[in-house]
Order: C-alpha cells, then structure tokens, then sequence
C-alpha cells in the first residue's frame, strides 16, 4: 500500500514557488540584469559573467548588466540614452527594432553599416569576458567581417588583431574603429556640406544604380587624394585639410557614401542626396555619442590592427594571442561578395580574384564548395592551434544549414553532422577540447538555417 507524501503543490508551498524568480536564484541580489534580455543563452552568459568577473570588472567590462548595486555599469551607460538616430521616414517596425535591441546591437559604432550576418557585440563582450581575458591580452578574429570583436575588444582595454580576405571588411572595420577617436569637425562639416561631399563621391565612384559604371580605384589611391578636394570646411578662409590630423574622418564619410549606395541598390523610395545625408546625420549621431560617454568614463580605446589576409595562413607568430573569437561563414550559404559587389569594386578589388580565395565561396558547384569549406576550415583550426597559448580559449559562432547540406549530399537534413559537429571534431585534432556549447534561435533566415551555436574550445 502506497503512503500518502505531502503535497508538494499546495496553495501554500505554490506561492512560496511563485514568490521566486529565476534570476534571483542564479544572481546575486545586487546584480540588476540589463532590460530586454529575453533568451536563455543570454541568462546563461549572464550566469557564467557574474561568476567569473568581480563586482568590480562587471561595472567595467559586463555586458549583461545594468547595476552592480547602486552603481550603473560601463555597459549601460554606453548604450542608455537615445537609441541610434534613425531618418525620419523609417517605419516603425525598423525603429522598435532598435530601441528592442539598443543594449544587444545599435551602440557605440557598431550601428555604422548595415552589414549582413554581424555578431550581437553584447553576446562578443560576454564570451570575451568568460574566455578570461583582460586588459592587456590580445584577442584575434581572423575572419573579422565588420569589426565588431575588435570594436568591442577596444573598449574593454584589450588589444585585438582582425584579418579578412575582403579588402572591404577590412576597410569596414577601419572605419568604424576610426569612429572612436576620429576629429568631429570634419563630420559635422560634411554634414552642412552633404551635397558637396556626395558629388565628389560620385563623381569618383559613380552610384550604386542598374546600369552605373563604377570607377576603379584602389584605397590607397582614395588615401593619396588631396583632402581640399572635399570642400567640406565649415570655416570661412580655413581648408578642409587644417582639421584632418589622420585618415579617419575620410574613411567615416567614405563608409557613409557606400552605405547609402548600398541602399540605393536595395531601394528607390529616398533621392541618393537624402539618403546620404541622413546616413552622415546618423554616423556623427553615433561618434558624437560614443566619443562623450569614452570621454566621461576617462576610457582610451586599446590598439586595434585590422589585416587584409587569409585565415589559412596567420601572419603571427606561434603561441602570440591569449584569446581567439570569430564566426566562419555558414558554409556558403550566404554570398558575401555578391551583397558587397559595389564596395569592393570602389576599392578596386578583383571579384574574380577574391571568390577563389574566399572561404565558403571556393569551388565550381555545390559539393565542391562543400569540400573546399571542410579543408579550409580544418587549415584555420591548425593555424588558430599554433597561434594560441595553450590553456585559452577559442569560440567560434556558427549556424547549420543542414537543409542546404542534405540536399547537397542527397541525404536527409536529419543525418548530415551539424558544421558545428563537424569543427569539434576536426579541432579535437589541434589539441582543442570542448568546453562549452551553446545554441540560439536565428531570425530571419530561417529557410536557410534555424540555430547558430557558440562553441568554447580550450587549447591543451
């Protein structure tokens, strides 16, 4: 006969239940998570922060909190405030989209360009922070897309390495890194002067329109121009050329002119003129921002070095970085010089040239790339093996196109190894063993994929 047990879903008991959150059972009481985290992999990297960091290094360096008692966290104040100015003709749901997400994504210049496939840099300044590193370390993405690990790497005091294939990742990333030290006179003139600064562009660039010839020049052809060709100073009797003390205000303008090329491709709805200009209103909008909260916090940037390169062979010398972070493609499931045609032919780059070097883009038909993605990739783990010192840590972030696989292979999306499964494996090679793997949900593509993972290697 079985004895009856007290029930443990009593009115009482269940109220008690109730009274608990989830939070305050894996927080401690004087943390105060920032609004809007809503995943769980978010509470996760939240969970292993305030376990690894000190109350202290959390108001510097946390990313997925607000407070740390009383006092507001570096994070926080970074990102409070208005969110990223947006023009006056964009629909609401663009705009709820950045408000939703102004502590995961549209801070400091990370807003700078809608690049397609970038990381949440909230999400990069938690992995940086449980891999252990700290001012001073050196952080590596060797496939850096549009910066954001070495944005973000800046402004928590450690030093950071980017390489790329493209010629306009890497000029990308320059630009927005540009964006948190660059002289504001010159934008802020450019802004007054827009029309002026957009004609120059085009006259040297042409527009992103069907049926536009697009010049051909190379950056460093770009960098050689005289600055008084952009007529840009505000200032009566002055030149242009008395307020540039580096490359950095061209590059910002530039990366606004290809920006709104970009949306000229995507859209007829504005004249490329406001468009451009509403562009540049947003770009001084971030700097101006980021600039007053660095200046505020008494915060100076870390040295940032970002490469043209190839992942496959690391200009590092062996055991060089404490910390590796990077997203590879998803197999070729997105075609990265096809969205950044227009770029990268204004910075004189051989299309051609490139998509036999790119990862993910190698190869004559689908399961050729397909072999090509899986050498590639395992030459990349070698290299990140040599160049990393032993006892840190490599995260990669991947999503899996096992539909976009399965049927490459003629098999079921169910049966194909995940990329994910398919890295592990091939750095268990390299000395890396797994020490964390996480998944979370992908908006957006979900024909293509559904989850991306966050894979934590330890080097042995």
């Amino acid at each position: 006969m079985l004895k009856a047990t007290p029930d443990r879903h009593s009115d009482e008991s269940r109220a008690d239940l109730f009274s608990e959150s989830i939070y305050k059972l894996l927080l401690p009481a004087n943390l105060h998570l920032i609004p809007g985290l809503n995943e769980v992999y978010e509470l996760e990297l939240a969970f292993y922060e305030s376990k690894v960091l000190t109350d202290d290094e959390i108001i510097r360096r946390g990313a997925y909190f607000a407070q740390v008692g009383e006092r507001p966290t570096y994070h926080s104040l970074i990102c409070g405030g208005e969110a990223l100015q947006l023009p006056r003709y964009s629909s609401a749901r663009l705009r709820s989209f950045f408000e939703s997400k102004q502590f995961k994504t549209g801070y400091a210049t990370h807003g700078l360009f809608p690049y397609r496939g970038k990381f949440h840099p909230q999400m990069i300044k938690a992995l940086i922070n449980i891999m252990g590193l700290k001012p001073g370390d050196t952080i590596l993405d060797p496939m850096m897309g549009s910066g954001t690990v070495l944005i973000e790497a800046c402004l928590m005091g450690i030093r950071s390495l980017g390489v790329d294939t493209s010629p306009f990742c890497r000029f990308m990333a320059q630009a927005k890194l540009d964006g948190l030290i660059v002289s504001l006179e010159p934008i802020r003139a450019a802004v007054k002067n827009f029309k002026l600064v957009f004609q120059h562009f085009q006259q040297s660039y042409g527009h992103a329109q069907p049926g536009t010839k697009i010049q051909s020049r190379t950056y460093s052809q770009f960098l050689q121009e005289p600055w008084a060709d952009y007529s840009v100073s505000p200032l009566p009797g002055a030149t242009a050329h008395e307020h540039c003390e580096s490359n950095a205000d061209r590059n910002l303008l530039l990366l606004a002119y290809l920006d709104s090329a970009g949306y000229s491709e995507r859209s007829t709805r504005n004249s490329p003129y406001e468009q451009f200009r509403s562009i540049l209103k947003r770009y001084l909008f971030a700097v101006e921002k980021i600039q007053s909260v660095l200046e505020r916090l008494n915060l100076k940037p870390a040295q940032a070095n970002p490469l043209e390169g190839d992942a496959r062979c690391l200009p590092l010398s062996d055991s060089s970085v404490d910390g590796i972070l990077f997203s590879p493609p998803y197999s070729f499931a997105v075609d990265y010089l096809a969205n950044d045609s227009f770029h990268l032919k204004c910075l004189g780059a051989d299309l051609n040239a490139l998509r036999e070097k790119m990862i993910g883009l190698r190869g004559k038909n689908a399961r050729q790339k397909l072999e090509f993605y899986r050498s590639d990739m395992e030459t990349v783990l070698a290299e990140c093996a040599r160049v990393l010192r032993r006892g840190r840590f490599c995260t990669i972030i991947v999503g899996t196109n096992d539909n976009q696989i399965g049927r490459i292979l003629q098999v079921s999306p169910g049966s194909v190894p995940g990329i994910d499964e398919m890295l592990i494996e091939i750095s268990a090679r390299y000395g890396f063993q797994l020490a964390l793997r996480l998944g979370r949900q992908i908006t957006g593509i979900a024909n293509t994929m559904r989850t991306e993972y966050i894979i934590v290697l330890e080097r042995k």
